[in-house]
């Protein structure tokens, strides 16, 4: 398992599953680190990531004002390489307390769900409403329970 970030497959820009993967529905995870646990217990067989530059995330939104009233100020910014840096590296601290090994910086993760699954927000409501856990390492034991059960709601193909 040392090797497992890299062992993912990429896919093609047109955002198509890799052929070696089971045909289905496929969701990019939440980028924190309940998502990149997510993505690790997908494993290679059930996961693909894509390349996500800084430069292809949206701007981010910052407001100026008192945090309980309505903002003085509104305006967006780029997400810049340092803003993909501390998101990556807060991640990986997560996965380290987990005991899972670090994510490479720079890629949207993708996980096999079923049809009743619209999205990562979708998934990781679904994830989290039976995951009470604080600890890393019970959060990846309970998503590893929890994935398994959603991924079995996917009918067997034909």
């Amino acid at each position: 398992m040392a090797q497992y970030w890299s062992e993912y497959p990429l896919a093609e820009t047109d955002d198509q599953v890799p052929g070696e993967l089971p045909a289905g529905r496929y969701v990019s995870v939440i980028p924190n680190g309940h998502g990149a646990l997510t993505a690790w217990v997908a494993g290679p067989h059930r996961c693909f990531r894509r390349p996500y530059p800084a430069s292809a995330h949206p701007p981010v939104k910052v407001t100026r004002g008192h945090p309980g009233k309505e903002p003085e100020e509104v305006w967006f910014e780029p997400f810049t390489e340092e803003d993909l840096r501390m998101v990556n590296d807060d991640v990986n601290s997560y996965l380290a307390e987990a005991g899972v090994r670090p994510q490479p910086r720079g890629f949207e993760w993708n996980v096999l769900v079923p049809e009743s699954i619209r999205d990562g927000e979708d998934l990781e409501r679904a994830l989290r409403a039976k995951n009470n856990y604080i600890e890393p390492t019970e959060v990846l034991t309970a998503i590893r329970r929890l994935y398994e059960s959603v991924v079995r709601q996917i009918p067997p193909s034909s």
